[in-house]
């Protein structure tokens, strides 16, 4: 993780945005914060990398659903700000190109500072609250899974229970004994076979076709 990050906010609740502005300025990890005021500049910023790592309020996400795929291959890491609304369908979120999810209940100066420096180390923050109602949502019995079964290596098996957990590649090289870039190209695999566009829907539909347990 960068000495300083550099995060950009979109949240048109004025409240909120001047909060989280006051408190992201105030940290000394924080290098610099700008606010955005619709999603055209903040999509614009994220796909020319301006910042280390740009929060996005629930209300405001939807424009995350057409992200190109070059834009999630830069460097710029995306945090999603979920209320209590949001929260009651998670289901819409997960296919979002997103790098994590922040829990607006409860949100404190240190939960916030954590999320970033976990998105930033490559893992993928979910509070424990808003994991278990995601995978909830997964298990429901009306959304049987169809089609091919699903096949693979022990190695990747092993790193998809990790990958559920909400590990991060280097948390998963450490566990398995591998490089970083094993793990990487693990987790690649994994959902290139699950045709899942993010850890979060991977992690979904791992559980939906009872490769994991959770």
């Amino acid at each position: 993780m960068p000495e300083q990050l550099n995060v950009g906010v979109l949240c048109r609740n004025e409240v909120l945005c001047r909060g989280l502005v006051a408190v992201l300025e105030s940290a000394d990890a924080i290098g610099t914060v700008h606010p955005y005021a619709d999603e055209v500049a903040a999509s614009h910023a994220r796909a020319t990398g301006r910042h280390d790592v740009l929060i996005v309020a629930a209300a405001d996400a939807g424009w995350l659903e057409a992200v190109d795929a070059q834009f999630v291959a830069g460097r710029t890491r995306v945090l999603v700000l979920v209320d209590a609304a949001a929260a009651r369908d998670l289901s819409v979120y997960a296919a979002l190109a997103v790098d994590g999810f922040l829990a607006q209940d409860g949100l404190s100066a240190a939960t916030l500072l954590d999320a970033l420096q976990r998105c930033c180390d490559g893992g993928f923050p979910m509070p424990s609250g808003l994991a278990r109602a995601l995978l909830a949502r997964a298990d429901a019995p009306h959304h049987p899974v169809r089609g091919r079964p699903t096949h693979l290596t022990s190695r990747e098996t092993e790193a998809l229970t990790l990958l559920v957990k909400g590990m991060s590649n280097k948390q998963i090289a450490r566990r398995l004994a591998i490089s970083s870039h094993g793990a990487k190209r693990l987790v690649a695999s994994i959902m290139l076979k699950l045709n899942s566009p993010n850890r979060t829907t991977a992690a979904i539909n791992a559980i939906k076709a009872g490769l994991v347990e959770h």
